[in-house]
């Protein structure tokens, strides 16, 4: 499996950031952190769920995936992200990139 580096929308950053500040947000922030793991070392993972979010993918002309980070919960967590853009290290390795463009309650 390919291992991948993350990156953050601002969007994405601040919710994330939001999200570790905010006490009652406890469970949700382990949740999420879990996601995000998961996002970088194996996108096969069954309780990722991984699909793509066809509105959003029409919005960004590219396609925008989502991922589960509770289930069965009113205003369950999702992660919504999309492959790219890929970097190059300094020694001319490609390095492949997810760019995380929203953490939020899954829009109903």
């Amino acid at each position: 499996m390919t291992h991948r580096e993350l990156r953050f929308t601002l969007e994405a950053d601040k919710q994330l950031t939001i999200i570790e500040n905010d006490p009652s947000l406890r469970g949700v922030q382990k949740q999420v952190r879990k996601t995000l793991r998961y996002l970088e070392a194996n996108l096969r993972s069954k309780s990722l769920q991984t699909h793509e979010y066809q509105s959003l993918t029409g919005r960004y002309g590219i396609k925008v995936f989502e991922a589960y980070v509770q289930q069965n919960a009113p205003g369950a967590y999702r992660v919504f992200w999309h492959y790219g853009p890929d970097e190059t290290s300094k020694d001319g390795k490609r390095i492949p990139i997810i760019t995380v463009i929203a953490i939020t309650p899954h829009p109903d």
